[in-house]
């Protein structure tokens, strides 16, 4: 009788550790990590940075605005979220106006710039869409009616 009731045990436990983790909402994917630039004129840019825990957006002439796990206010905490192919990094966030980042989704996207093609990270809000170079300050201003 014990012996079946350590192997029962030992199998629950077993089975347990077998179920896989879904996604945290709070780690950010490989895809979407680094530093993204939108061009603001007058030889300035707007840096948008992911990395694995943390993002952040600054403004030229602006405080940096940071989104964090651990964030008490809704506005600053970190929490990624993915729907067909746009996400949001502060999806507990019921108010979009409190928050630096673009009121509407995102997505991940490429775009040529002269004879090479760049990651950038698409942000809507208020009906536009504007990109975020990867990697690389460009001075040009590329914003569009959004689609």
């Amino acid at each position: 009788m014990k012996l079946l009731a350590v192997s029962a045990i030992s199998l629950g436990v077993m089975g347990a550790t077998v179920v896989p983790a879904s996604a945290s909402a709070t780690t950010m994917p490989k895809s979407i990590r680094g530093n993204f630039y939108a061009y603001q004129g007058h030889h300035k840019w707007t840096k948008l940075s992911i990395s694995a825990h943390k993002a952040s957006i600054k403004y030229p002439g602006e405080k940096i605005f940071k989104l964090t796990p651990k964030a008490k206010n809704k506005a600053h905490r970190l929490s990624y979220k993915k729907s067909n192919g746009f996400f949001t990094l502060n999806s507990k966030n019921k108010n979009a106006a409190s928050s630096l980042f673009p009121e509407g989704d995102m997505k991940l996207a490429s775009r040529k710039i002269g004879k090479k093609h760049y990651k950038v990270i698409r942000g809507y809000q208020g009906g536009y869409r504007f990109d975020f170079i990867k990697g690389k300050k460009v001075a040009h201003y590329y914003s569009h009616i959004a689609d």
